[in-house]
């Protein structure tokens, strides 16, 4: 372990990563409405990005953690014992786990009330419909989701805290 960055591919798969959960947590939070019995095919259009944008981050994350294997064993560990390395590995795997929850939540959401058929295949209006499993799941992504965001917070709190403690700039690993 003589490397102290991550390879190209994969620091361009995170940053990308990165932005498109962004995206898909901000523009949520300010334009998808809540699902109701009934929506309008204007109301239920306007999941039509954020489902295909939500797979395409779904599928990032399966490919992120193929490669992750490979990249661990490349590049020298922040912390090589105690209760950091412990938290920041955690606090990665819990990323993923929880990226992958909001993903397969919201395609079950969204396919519960065919809300897929509709926003991006254009099937008919009728066949949408609110079921017991489409609000858990709904639950379950929403949950997921309010994780997923302190998980990130917690990262970021890391990698700031790691540079006041060390003097050394973690991101430094994740640059171009």
């Amino acid at each position: 372990m003589n490397n102290s960055k991550y390879s190209k591919k994969f620091v361009t798969l995170h940053w990308i990563h990165g932005v498109i959960i962004a995206f898909l947590l901000i523009g949520a939070s300010l334009n998808l409405p809540e699902l109701e019995s009934k929506m309008s095919l204007d109301q239920l259009l306007q999941f039509k990005m954020h489902i295909i944008i939500g797979i395409v981050a779904t599928l990032l994350t399966v490919i992120r953690v193929l490669l992750a294997k490979g990249e661990k064993s490349k590049i020298e560990p922040l912390y090589s014992v105690g209760l950091k390395k412990i938290l920041a590995n955690a606090n990665h795997i819990l990323i993923y786990i929880t990226l992958f929850i909001v993903g397969i939540s919201g395609v079950l959401t969204a396919s519960s009330a065919n809300i897929g058929e509709i926003a991006i295949f254009g099937k008919d209006l009728s066949i949408y419909k609110i079921t017991e499993n489409t609000e858990l799941f709904g639950e379950v992504h929403e949950f997921a989701t309010t994780a997923l965001i302190v998980l990130i917070v917690m990262h970021i709190v890391g990698v700031i805290g790691y540079r006041i403690s060390t003097k050394k700039c973690a991101v430094d690993r994740m640059k171009f």
